[in-house]
């Protein structure tokens, strides 16, 4: 029987985060993933500024920085009736060597599909002593025996051979159709069906200069019946992906010309080498729990949503980088049993949030106006075209100015947070107002050249104090419950000037580089406020 403190099932973007957090912490870790880990078929391909902040503590930003798309490919949308067609509108965005860091974090979004960034995770994986990540592997079966740990049944799917591994806990992110959820019999809610949707993944050398048209991130095609799919951007070369939205009913793909239907909107001219054919399921669905036991759900294990926004596989990153050092903190023992129950509490009313705001964003793909005569050429037609455009950039600009989104998400509610009686700011979906409110993401700020306040966060708590060194006596209480209590806290000075950031002399901040607590005056009762952050009792 093979053992471990942490299972992880699946290793796709979520399932690798959840191994370098644990491997960070030095935690035993033994990832299994049924295939062989080549990505014949890329997803995903923007990196949130959140995702990319992760990837600076995890050591693997400049690798990610220098993946291999072009830093001087325009990042633009295209709204068009096809690209042998009518542009309606093109929104211009710059490319990531344009693109300035914005000031609300030391890292700007990166373009890095799916088939480069989980080869690069993957590396920072086995670069931790304590991570096993096993391909070939399949978990047939999962279960909880009496005394709460795991027990789950591994094939080797290239010889057929069967193993048991035990482990303390287990984390699902074996995707949208995940058997360790269905064994755990946790349903899901929301709306099952947008529609059907088919991916080809393909290349076509010079398809731009082909068809005439300048760089984008993506090009959305319109006709008078209205979406009909999209074009993404993948290596920024030749590699593309076609997204065609087949409706409501499941499509036969034996019945249907993909090559026919690509090239109603790439043109006759277009150069089509189909790589791969994925056809799926667009819908909002989280599960109606995040954990069974000792078993956690993280990416669309726990949650579906349509692809507008890139919200996906970022959610579940953030979702593994939640449970990471709570799951450390728990095999340590110096989180309690309450650590691990916040889990559901904090994220998965993110995923509700980021589910519905995902399809907010594909439903903006739709137009109001009669759009039967969008094809007509003249004055008319140009009309109508601009004035669909400019409806169709203003209904999905959340789609692609998402910084409420991904950097405003906050945890209220959480029993592992102390709140402070403030009110709730609006979350809007495309603004962030940086706050050290308990629950939102600590503040960014520069510290000095190329040292950030996020660089501070990651290894246990840590005490942010604008106060002089003067005040230092009256934290001790703090720093000496934490000790008794062997929660590994440390005090970090901030300098003056950062007041419209941080608007409290004291923060709390946890490993995941959210607020715990804020004050001006310490604790009045600090071994308390430990006993709340740390799990063991209630807020």
């Amino acid at each position: 029987m093979e053992e471990c403190s942490v299972l992880v099932v699946g290793a796709g973007p979520v399932g690798l985060a959840t191994a370098n957090e644990l491997g960070l912490r030095g935690q035993d870790v033994l990832v299994l993933e049924a295939g062989d880990g080549v990505i014949d078929h890329p997803r995903a391909g923007g990196l949130s500024i959140r995702t990319m902040e992760f990837c600076r503590r995890w050591g693997i930003i400049d690798e990610v920085r220098n993946c291999g798309f072009p830093a001087d490919y325009d990042l633009d949308i295209v709204f068009s009736t096809g690209l042998n067609g009518y542009d309606l509108i093109r929104e211009r965005y710059p490319s990531i060597g344009q693109m300035p860091v914005p000031e609300e974090s030391p890292e700007r979004r990166q373009r890095c599909p799916q088939m480069w960034f989980d080869p690069i995770m993957a590396r920072a994986a086995a670069r931790h002593d304590s991570v096993r990540l096993q391909h070939h592997h399949e978990v047939t079966e999962l279960t909880v025996a009496g005394d709460g740990t795991v027990h789950a049944w591994v094939r080797d799917v290239r010889g057929g051979s069967t193993h048991e591994v035990r482990a303390r806990y287990a984390v699902a992110c074996d995707g949208a159709s995940s058997r360790v959820r269905e064994s755990l019999g946790i349903g899901t809610s929301g709306i099952p069906l947008l529609n059907y949707s088919i991916g080809v993944f393909f290349r076509s050398p010079g398809l731009l200069a082909i068809t005439g048209h300048r760089p984008a991130a993506r090009f959305i095609f319109i006709s008078p019946d209205g979406p009909v799919g999209n074009l993404t951007v993948v290596d920024g070369k030749d590699l593309w992906r076609f997204t065609y939205i087949a409706g409501t009913e499941r499509p036969d793909l034996s019945t249907l010309d993909v090559e026919g239907t690509m090239r109603r909107v790439l043109g006759d001219k277009a150069k089509i080498e189909i790589l791969s054919i994925a056809p799926w399921r667009r819908s909002q669905l989280v599960a109606d729990a995040f954990r069974a036991g000792p078993v956690f759900l993280a990416g669309d294990s726990a949650h579906t949503m349509s692809p507008t926004g890139g919200f996906g596989s970022n959610t579940g990153i953030g979702e593994a980088v939640d449970l990471g050092w709570k799951l450390d903190a728990v095999l340590r023992g110096w989180g309690g049993p309450g650590l691990l129950d916040s889990y559901e509490a904090e994220r998965r009313p993110i995923a509700l949030r980021n589910t519905q705001a995902a399809t907010s964003n594909f439903r903006g793909w739709y137009s109001t106006a009669d759009l039967s005569r969008l094809l007509e050429p003249g004055e008319e037609g140009d009309r109508l075209r601009r004035s669909v455009g400019e409806e169709l950039v203003e209904g999905t600009r959340a789609e692609w100015e998402s910084k409420g989104v991904i950097l405003g998400y906050r945890y209220e509610n959480s029993p592992v947070i102390v709140p402070d009686g403030s009110p709730e700011p609006p979350d809007d979906y495309r603004v962030y107002e940086p706050t050290n409110r308990p629950g939102h993401r600590a503040p960014h700020a520069w510290l000095a050249e190329g040292c950030s306040t996020l660089d501070l966060f990651g290894d246990g708590f840590v005490l942010l104090d604008t106060g002089s060194a003067d005040d230092l006596g009256d934290i001790t209480p703090l720093v000496d419950a934490a000790r008794l209590q062997g929660v590994p806290l440390r005090r970090e000075a901030l300098p003056s000037g950062l007041e419209h950031l941080y608007f409290t002399r004291l923060t709390l901040v946890r490993p995941d580089g959210h607020v715990a607590w804020r004050g001006d005056v310490p604790p009045a009762e600090p071994a308390a406020l430990l006993r709340v952050v740390t799990g063991h009792s209630a807020a």
